[in-house]
């Protein structure tokens, strides 16, 4: 691989590291698709498998007692390891993990229109949101050449405070609700007979 340029796994490439790595193999649309679609696909997989990896590593080194600054090294070999990759800005690499979250929550989130919704779910989806646009104010304040660029920057900046917002106010009122649920539990001293 040439100096600079990324790596870009094809499909089969991709179906081969998941079987023979991870020994999980899908059905995502080969042969149906477009070869973006499915290389997309294998490689959201890809992740999903090494991030659980990664979560388990982690882990056996929390429960082994290495210290938490050493498991933070960690995090910033993978940010290294995404700028050969082809993702040099590791804010960049950040927000698409960001973006991660937002869609992979709005995937398990119940429908909207459900008679029940998951209000923790709910409230980590608006701050993932708030964060992605957030990252995304950040990255334009250093790429803004114009006025118009900096109202973009700026209008991002305004949604991700609504967004951070109303998930500070979503967790106010699950902190209510626990308060409210501890304070009529039984105490254990009562007698029950």
């Amino acid at each position: 691989m040439p100096d600079g340029d990324s790596v870009v796994l094809d499909v089969a490439a991709l179906e081969a590291l998941l079987v023979k790595t991870f020994n999980i193999g899908l059905d995502v649309g080969r042969g149906k698709d477009k070869a973006a679609v499915v290389r997309l696909r294998l490689s959201k997989a890809l992740l999903g498998a090494v991030e659980a990896q990664a979560l388990a590593a982690e882990s056996i080194a929390v429960e082994e007692g290495v210290p938490s600054e050493r498991i933070a090294q960690a995090e910033g070999l993978a940010l290294h390891a995404g700028a050969f990759n082809g993702i040099p800005d590791p804010v960049l690499h950040l927000t698409a993990r960001a973006m991660g979250i937002v869609t992979g929550l709005a995937a398990i989130e119940p429908d909207p229109r459900a008679p029940v919704r998951d209000a923790i779910l709910d409230a980590a989806l608006r701050a993932a949101a708030g964060l992605v646009k957030l990252l995304g104010f950040r990255r334009d304040c250093v790429t803004a050449t114009t006025h118009a660029d900096q109202a973009q920057a700026t209008a991002k900046l305004t949604e991700a405070g609504a967004e951070l917002t109303a998930a500070a106010e979503a967790v106010t009122r699950l902190l209510e609700l626990a308060h409210i649920t501890a304070a009529s539990a039984p105490t254990g001293k009562q007698n029950l007979n």
